[in-house]
């Protein structure tokens, strides 16, 4: 009875979550696609999927996927985190500058225009990504798909569904902008960030880690992009 209960809520869990990101691809690819719609759309789906996911299951509450702050002893890991992502954010710029060549600046202003990105209002934007959406897609992916499955003690399935998922909702959001190539590079890279922000969610027992090495990533990309501008 307990194992099929166990199945029931990871069956549940991983189709209301596969759900969140298809849904945020279907919007992206209709005439809805301004960022303030999308970002809506994004945060009342992230904040949706787990209540809707707790309250069937009824074994667990939607605030245990918020803890920000690390349990008390944990600060050699959060240190660790704050040195991960610089060396994260050394790495992004290393990396581009190494692919700078393949990149299209055109196709890459082209598809940030139809999200009602552009250079007059990036500021907000960047402020946004870097720290508001980092945090969401933290809580999202790390707060309540990753840790939610390895609190089942289902480890390997947590680091790879949370990963895969991680990869898959960024699909929509850099098809156009990215040349073949480069595009599957960058899916596989996020699929591997994914990994990395486990590890630090799991070492932490909180999304603290993961959160610092996230805003790192975000910050050199969105600094990357101010150079396309």
């Amino acid at each position: 009875m307990i194992h099929a209960m166990k199945n029931k809520n990871i069956w549940l869990l991983t189709i209301l979550s596969f759900l969140v990101c298809v849904l945020h691809a279907v919007m992206l690819n209709t005439q809805y696609t301004f960022y303030v719609y999308t970002s809506i759309l994004k945060i009342a789906l992230f904040i949706l999927c787990p209540i809707i996911y707790f309250k069937i299951v009824k074994d667990g509450k939607s605030k245990d996927i918020l803890p920000i702050l690390p349990i008390k002893g944990d600060k050699k890991n959060i240190r660790f985190s704050f040195v991960l992502g610089l060396c994260v954010f050394a790495s992004i710029f290393v990396l581009y500058f190494i692919l700078h060549s393949f990149l299209d600046s055109e196709m890459i202003v082209d598809a940030l225009a139809k999200n009602g990105i552009t250079a007059d209002n990036f500021v907000f934007v960047f402020i946004y990504i870097v720290f508001i959406n980092a945090a969401l897609e933290e809580i999202f992916f790390r707060g309540f798909v990753f840790m939610t499955l390895y609190r089942m003690n289902l480890k390997r399935y947590a680091h790879i569904y949370s990963s895969f998922l991680f990869a898959f909702y960024h699909v929509a959001v850099l098809n156009n902008a990215l040349v073949p190539g480069i595009f599957i590079f960058c899916i596989a890279g996020l699929a591997v960030a994914g990994l990395i922000f486990n590890i630090m969610a799991a070492k932490c027992k909180s999304i603290t880690g993961s959160l610092v090495v996230h805003i790192s990533a975000n910050l050199a990309l969105n600094l990357i992009v101010v150079f396309h501008y």
